[in-house]
């Protein structure tokens, strides 16, 4: 069978706004399935509007929070849903759901340190291989570019290293996983942060030694 518009809804956020969010995500995917999966960006902010609106009698806005009755099975917030929630988590991660299944590759990050100049180009080439879609460093600042410590001694926290460190970050929002590059075990601390914020984000982290060692989603 093959892929229709509710699986876009397959990946699921890793915190909801009110208690009612989950239980309206899966009524918006059960009114998916079937449905095609040619649709925008657009579309999908436009349905979920509209979604919104039939299901509460309220516009989707950012300060909405409306009761529903039939959303409510107990606990604080029962049968509330958030506007905040679906406008800045919800329509998001379904735009970023829609475009992962129809790109068809799966995304992913390299981590390490950057003294492994030789094993992320290796890495990289051969996970394109494989078919997936690999997105790796800028700059290798322990193997030669110098730019990254703004001329400083090499390790230095420079403005160019912290926002290389904080783009990073932004390359593991983008992937479906990250792959660390723990050449003999080595891990740095910018390196353990980012395995720890892509657990946070609900990203699987392989890694190049024990590779069946696995964590997060």
């Amino acid at each position: 069978m093959g892929k229709d518009l509710s699986f876009i809804f397959e990946k699921k956020p890793m915190q909801w706004g009110l208690r009612g969010d989950s239980y309206l995500w899966d009524e918006m995917q059960e009114s998916c399935i079937g449905k095609s999966l040619d649709i925008d960006e657009y579309e999908i902010g436009k349905f979920v509007c509209d979604y919104f609106k039939k299901m509460t009698g309220k516009e989707l806005t950012y300060n909405e929070e409306v009761y529903v009755e039939r959303l409510a099975h107990g606990g604080m917030s029962s049968g509330f849903v958030s506007g905040a929630f679906w406008i800045t988590k919800g329509i998001p991660l379904l735009i970023e759901n829609l475009r992962k299944i129809k790109v068809g590759y799966p995304v992913i990050t390299l981590c390490g340190s950057t003294r492994f100049k030789e094993e992320f180009i290796e890495v990289q080439k051969r996970l394109t291989l494989e078919k997936n879609i690999v997105i790796s460093v800028g700059l290798f600042g322990h193997s030669g570019d110098k730019e990254v410590w703004d001329k400083m001694d090499e390790g230095t926290l420079s403005k160019t290293k912290e926002m290389l460190d904080d783009m990073h970050k932004r390359k593991i929002d983008m992937a479906d996983s990250i792959y660390v590059i723990n050449v003999d075990g080595y891990i740095g601390d910018s390196t353990r942060s980012e395995i720890e914020y892509a657990i946070k984000q609900g990203k699987e982290v392989i890694y190049l030694e024990n590779e069946n060692n696995r964590e997060g989603r």
